[in-house]
């Protein structure tokens, strides 16, 4: 007896994966959006699409969840471009008050969000698809609709860019 792809089962087994992922799908926007309620918006309309069978699950998990993120995401950037919007969000994250062992954390965050900023969209999400979540190039490729041979090269220009327009902060003389 063949099994139904679409029936409870599978169902069962599609809401534990997104619900397992779903910080990180959030993280995967956030990054890649700089806005956490629009990140929050892609990750619901990412569960709303997977939940319907929608999205290519053979990438296995939880790389097939971070492709469709992607996507919607990359969507996001692109419409919110067409209709003349520079970006989402802030790229520099709002000040967390009043715990001093985050400031480190803080420094990290905004360093990384300055980082960021200065990518452009296919540089950011290469970039923080293959550095900050670990996935391949041949997955990246499948995300983005790219080539695996664009992929690397997009890459090589983003680390260039960050290691080239990146300096440390000099202290004046006398300061």
């Amino acid at each position: 007896m063949e099994r139904n792809p679409d029936g409870p089962a599978e169902a069962d087994c599609a809401f534990q994966a997104f619900e397992e992922h779903a910080a990180l799908l959030h993280a995967v926007a956030r990054s890649m959006l700089g806005d956490g309620g629009e990140a929050a918006r892609v990750v619901e309309e990412t569960r709303a699409r997977w939940l319907a069978g929608q999205g290519d699950r053979s990438a296995g998990f939880p790389n097939a969840l971070i492709g469709l993120v992607a996507v919607l995401a990359l969507t996001r950037l692109r419409v919110a471009q067409a209709n003349g919007e520079e970006h989402i969000g802030p790229w520099l994250p709002e000040p967390l008050r009043g715990e001093p062992d985050l400031q480190l954390a803080e420094s990290v965050t905004a360093a990384l969000s300055a980082v960021l900023g200065m990518l452009d969209r296919d540089e950011r999400t290469v970039f923080l698809l293959r550095h900050g979540f670990g996935l391949s190039y041949a997955d990246i490729a499948a995300v983005t609709g790219l080539t695996e041979e664009a992929v690397g090269v997009i890459d090589a220009r983003a680390r260039a860019r960050v290691r080239c327009e990146v300096r440390p902060l000099r202290r004046e003389a006398g300061g």
